[in-house]
């Protein structure tokens, strides 16, 4: 017996990452990157920032 397995997003049209911790580390980190040309007592940067650094220390 022949059982074939796929994985899948369950979402029509977006693929599955090869490796999406990897993938989420990248991009929190050019996100944190981009943040750092915001003023330091920017709201927007304060909570943004917080939110990726609590995203980004969950994958790695």
């Amino acid at each position: 017996v022949f059982v074939l397995s796929v994985q899948t997003t369950g979402l029509v049209g977006l693929a599955v990452a090869e490796n999406p911790h990897e993938r989420l580390r990248i991009l929190y980190t050019k996100i944190l990157g981009v943040l750092q040309t915001i003023p330091k007592d920017a709201a927007y940067r304060k909570y943004t920032e917080q939110i990726v650094n609590q995203r980004f220390n969950l994958v790695q």
